[in-house]
């Protein structure tokens, strides 16, 4: 599961084997783990799912942080799992 950042107490990343999906990440606090909060990044940026209970707040900073680096993300992505 690579790491895509850091973004205060939360860990945005990448759940290995899962290139058959759009492009989306994971976000969790601490720790990543199978039932995090999932992000769609294809088109727009839109929450899948909060399974790890990201406060609103929280998850609205990281949405719009998630929306202003897109072009990273998808970079990493694709080098991850070498679709370009």
């Amino acid at each position: 599961m690579p790491k895509v950042c850091q973004l205060g107490k939360y860990t945005i990343f990448f759940w290995s084997r899962e290139n058959g999906e759009p492009i989306h990440v994971h976000v969790c606090e601490g720790v990543p783990h199978a039932e995090a909060t999932k992000i769609w990044m294809n088109g727009m940026v839109r929450l899948a799912h909060n399974k790890s209970q990201i406060p609103g707040k929280d998850l609205n900073i990281i949405m719009r942080w998630l929306a202003a680096n897109r072009q990273m993300i998808e970079a990493k992505w694709d080098k991850h799992f070498g679709d370009k």
